[in-house]
């Protein structure tokens, strides 16, 4: 009797038992109302070069350019892409702005401009220009009052990012980064 009732009892519950359900390769869609923001790429390497116009009896004139991606502001327009060049050699540096496009000319200032650098120590660097880098334009960063011996020191003695701002007489803001790792390695080329 046993036998009659284990029998079917042993079938009910294997019957009842369901199999695992395939396994689906597909995975459904989440929904991320907050979506991580990518990483900020640090701007370029200093790269070391040479001044065109070299002339044979002279030795050529060395330099180290870094390039750098921002944004400016003014009355007109508000977080517009920027391009920067900024130029290192044993006497000058300027920094070349460029509006809207890399290719543009570099801008043209007519009155000062005050340039605050802030390394990721957080030192602050003022500096104030009047001069033009060449007549096409840019930034020279004078040697009036040491400040090239500033920023060329500052430059050396910072690590990872420098948040760069650079206001003129118009209300214009420009904003960059520089990236001084490597600049002293570059700069020992020169």
């Amino acid at each position: 009797m046993i036998n009659k009732i284990l029998l079917p009892l042993l079938l009910i519950l294997v019957s009842c038992s369901s199999p695992n359900p395939p396994a689906n390769p597909v995975k459904p869609k989440t929904h991320s109302k907050n979506k991580s923001a990518a990483p900020k790429p640090l701007p370029g390497a200093w790269k070391v070069l040479t001044y065109p116009g070299a002339q044979d009896d002279k030795p050529a004139k060395k330099y180290v350019k870094l390039e750098s991606n921002g944004s400016f502001s003014n009355s007109t327009a508000s977080n517009n892409y920027l391009n920067a060049d900024i130029i290192v050699d044993k006497v000058n540096a300027g920094i070349l702005l460029h509006k809207s496009k890399k290719t543009n000319p570099s801008e043209k200032f007519t009155g000062p401009v005050k340039i605050t650098m802030k390394n990721s120590a957080g030192n602050e660097l003022e500096l104030t220009s009047s001069r033009a880098w060449n007549k096409s334009g840019g930034i020279l960063i004078e040697r009036n009052n040491n400040d090239y011996s500033r920023f060329r020191i500052f430059m050396l003695q910072s690590e990872d990012l420098i948040n760069v701002e650079i206001r003129d007489d118009s209300s214009s803001v420009y904003k960059f980064d520089i990236n001084a790792t490597g600049f002293s390695e570059a700069f020992s080329q020169i």
